[in-house]
């Protein structure tokens, strides 16, 4: 019984901590200056945070050191992998004047940089709701895993269409002629700020899930298994391109212009009240506290 219990909560943990080693593996890539590979980890830790989701609800297997892990496993793959990712590879490209450490250089930094810390924010935030302030059937800002895997599948398309750069990822779908403007890259880091700041904002977004109409189920079905099988195969990020963004889009013009939308109650930025059992202090004072006692000197009691 123990151990059946111990490997229902085993399986989805190991997920998620393997979603942890494609981003460490996209940092490697992206010091080695494979950047294409790179956004290709940082796709396939967007597709395996599915699936520990999905596992750990077929199991049974949901856990608070599960919700934890996954939320270190996004600040790597959502957060820290993609900006990282972005500002290496701008500040190759000797064509761009990202490349020397001037103004425009600083400013790349500094949106990936605000792109990073807005998603440990939202990561943090909302590790500290308790459970009838998270909403079921929407989310308050863009979820970290939908913001890394459009910067991911917006680098690899226009990395694909480059003309500097080999051909990867499949047939063109947009034709031989077509090639990335260098006005792409130049604005880039404008993508990545707002990106951070739609973390951090409490705009509505419903969430992709079942609905009522079967067709509908059908059709997203379709669309997620296609996203997966191009995804896990490295080919065609065309399609890792157009499906989040266009529902990305969609979703962020029904949030404002749908009155109950913007009727619904965000959960508060900060909490509204003193946590119930204040932090003790850290174990090393406590100790020196009772060194203190025994060796005769001024005892202090612990503050909280």
């Amino acid at each position: 019984m123990a151990s059946s219990r111990f490997f229902r909560y085993l399986a989805p943990n190991l997920i998620t901590l393997s979603s942890m080693i494609f981003g460490l593996v996209s940092l490697w890539l992206t010091h080695t200056q494979d950047y294409s590979l790179a956004a290709w980890m940082i796709v396939y830790a967007v597709l395996t945070d599915r699936l520990d989701g999905l596992v750990a609800r077929a199991v049974k297997g949901t856990s608070e050191l599960g919700m934890q892990l996954d939320s270190f496993a996004d600040s790597l793959n959502f957060g820290i992998a993609p900006a990282f990712l972005i500002l290496t590879y701008l500040s190759s490209r000797t064509d761009l004047p990202y490349h020397d450490r001037g103004f425009a250089h600083t400013l790349l930094f500094i949106a990936c940089a605000g792109y990073m810390l807005c998603a440990v924010f939202r990561l943090a935030r909302y590790n500290v709701l308790s459970d009838d302030q998270i909403p079921t059937k929407i989310f308050f800002g863009f979820p970290t895993t939908l913001a890394g895997g459009l910067l991911s599948g917006w680098l690899l398309i226009f990395l694909k269409y480059d003309p500097s750069i080999p051909s990867f990822g499949g047939a063109k779908v947009f034709g031989e002629s077509f090639h990335t403007p260098t006005a792409v890259w130049l604005y880039f880091p404008i993508a990545v700020a707002v990106l951070g700041y739609l973390m951090a904002s409490r705009l509505p977004m419903p969430k992709v899930g079942m609905t009522k109409s079967r067709t509908i189920s059908v059709i997203l079905m379709v669309l997620m298994t296609i996203g997966y099988v191009c995804g896990f195969l490295m080919i065609y990020p065309e399609i890792l391109f157009w499906m989040p963004t266009t529902w990305s889009i969609m979703f962020l013009i029904w949030g404002q212009a749908s009155a109950n939308a913007r009727a619904m109650y965000p959960p508060p930025l900060f909490p509204k009240k003193e946590p119930a059992h204040p932090l003790q202090r850290p174990q090393e004072d406590l100790v020196d506290i009772v060194l203190d006692e025994a060796n005769g000197g001024p005892i202090e009691p612990p503050k909280p």
